[in-house]
């Protein structure tokens, strides 16, 4: 059988569930605690003039 417009929007469609169900996966599988912050050496009130 040839290819159809059909078949084609078919796979489509169940190319973007599949996405959808790994994204769900990947977002139930994450942790809820936020990631640590990362201390940067800024100080505030220093102005560097060039």
């Amino acid at each position: 059988m040839g290819d159809t417009k059909r078949g084609r929007e078919r796979k489509g469609q169940k190319k973007r569930e599949q996405l959808r169900e790994h994204e769900v996966e990947r977002t139930l599988e994450a942790t809820d605690e936020p990631p640590e912050p990362v201390e940067e050496d800024i100080e505030f009130g220093e102005e560097t003039s060039s």
